[in-house]
């Protein structure tokens, strides 16, 4: 439960609020105690000052403090919302000083309470923090009847500039006559223009009966939508509720409130030191899972070098069995990729050489020769001429660094071809053995006959048994078919 100690001028009340009800309490409370005043001291005061900054300005204002209220502790200031550029809003000019003079009987209830004292507040500044709502005027009357009394404060463009209490009973005339005395009192003192306006009031009670007295006073009821429905069932129960949140416009000097502030601070200290605690233990405990997780890491990883040592245990107990050492092995199957496993596939060669031949069907293959040449092997060491320059310039081979191919044919011509269709299919073939990719011509049967017949010698085994000598490289290339292999 929250405790409330409300003073007004002609008594003295101890509220207490249980969830969301108010009720009187008969004894003393039992927590830190919430006052509100409802004084005649209470008074507010707007100044000016110079454009200052920082603690000047602070220092400034609080020396105006003391000298328009040297008589009270119970005093403190606001700064309203400035107008103008940026630097105004720095440095503000305006203020709004407000206490309570009624320092003796402030400091007597104080004393006689048995609980810590939140702070003070002027029920004048719950009224100006009421009408600070969005849906209220700017320039409002707040007026909240009592019991013989009635309290107005009035805000102008949202700032608090007057508070008065009076003693005046309990009627609508009398009640509208004072609202009306106080307007009269603004516009002597150049508050408030004498333009005839109408002046906007929230009357904090009834309603019934004030209306049409108002209007012929030049002045309007307005209200808020969160009271249409339910209406308080006290009109200072939303102003208990306002001090509550602590709101600013608190009066009580540091004095007063010393072991209230000390025991919050104590329980944030406590609040500080429990999460504190927390997290270290937090922390230790992530830092003990992680050395869990180590370990249980290190113990998997022994696990698994122990799995992996059995298995190669097994694989050596395996490799004796067969009786031949490891390097054996490896030589073995180094031999197979370098002798066998590279040996490329003789239809690969052929498929090149019968693409060429069988533009002529006449022709027919007497002889073919075909082996692996290593690096100190001559190229077609067995024809008639080894030492015959190629007939083709030997050009850097696509695979030369892999093992080369030797491909030796002789074919034979039909009979019934003359000199001219001998020497055309001898260069047919040539020719397309010569786009080849990567084939290299040692000896050309065209190349041959011609020498043959220049010479003068006998041509004829020449002529009818032409063959051709050539080296393909080791990785085999995709034969380019020759463009026109035809005779005519």
């Amino acid at each position: 439960m929250k405790y409330l100690l409300y003073l007004s001028s002609v008594e003295r009340q101890i509220w207490g609020k249980d969830g969301r009800n108010w009720r009187r309490i008969s004894g003393e409370p039992q927590g830190p105690v919430w006052v509100v005043t409802d004084l005649a001291e209470e008074s507010f005061l707007e100044i000016k000052t110079p454009r200052l900054f920082g603690r000047d300005r602070s220092a400034y204002v609080a020396r105006q403090l003391a000298t328009r209220y040297p008589d009270t502790a119970y005093r403190s200031f606001m700064t309203p919302s400035q107008e103008g550029d940026l630097v105004s809003l720095i440095a503000p000019t305006r203020h709004i000083l407000f206490g309570i003079e009624a320092v003796e009987r402030l400091n007597a209830e104080l004393d006689a309470l048995p609980a810590a004292v939140t702070g003070v507040w002027p029920i004048s500044m719950l009224l100006a923090q009421l009408g600070q709502d969005q849906e209220l005027p700017d320039s409002l009357f707040i007026v909240l009847p009592g019991p013989g009394t009635l309290r107005i404060v009035y805000l102008g463009n949202r700032t608090p500039l007057l508070t008065r209490l009076i003693l005046t009973p309990n009627e609508i005339g009398a009640q509208i006559d004072e609202i009306t005395r106080t307007l009269r009192h603004l516009e002597n003192t150049k508050m408030v223009p004498r333009d005839r306006q109408v002046h906007s009031v929230l009357l904090l009670g009834d309603p019934s009966g004030f209306e049409a007295p108002m209007a012929a006073a030049n002045l309007k009821l307005v209200g808020l939508r969160r009271w249409e429905k339910k209406v308080p069932e006290d009109w200072r129960f939303p102003l208990f509720d306002l001090s509550l949140k602590s709101p600013p416009g608190q009066v009580a000097p540091l004095i007063r409130r010393a072991e209230f502030l000390s025991a919050r601070l104590s329980r944030l200290a406590l609040g500080l030191a429990a999460a504190m605690l927390v997290a270290g233990v937090a922390a230790a405990g992530n830092n003990l899972w992680s050395a869990f997780d180590i370990v249980n890491q290190r113990r998997a990883m022994d696990a698994s070098i122990q799995q992996i040592n059995a298995r190669i245990a097994g694989v050596e107990q395996n490799i004796s069995q067969f009786g031949v050492d490891p390097d054996t092995v490896r030589r073995a199957v180094a031999l197979h990729d370098d002798e066998i496993g590279s040996v490329p596939d003789i239809a690969d060669n052929l498929q090149l050489v019968v693409k060429v031949l069988a533009n002529d069907p006449n022709l027919r293959l007497t002889d073919l020769q075909w082996r692996l040449l290593n690096s100190a092997s001559t190229p077609c060491a067995l024809v008639k001429n080894p030492d015959l320059v190629p007939a083709t310039p030997a050009a850097a081979e696509p695979g030369s660094e892999q093992r080369k191919v030797e491909l030796s044919i002789e074919l034979a011509l039909p009979d019934t071809y003359g000199p001219r269709d001998r020497a055309l299919a001898l260069r047919t073939i040539s020719s397309g053995l010569a786009r080849i990719e990567g084939l290299t011509l040692w000896q050309d049967a065209t190349k041959d006959h011609v020498s043959g017949s220049l010479q003068g010698g006998s041509s004829f085994e020449i002529a009818t048994r032409p063959s051709w000598c050539m080296t393909l490289p080791g990785t085999v290339v995709a034969a380019k078919t020759p463009k026109d292999g035809s005779r005519s």
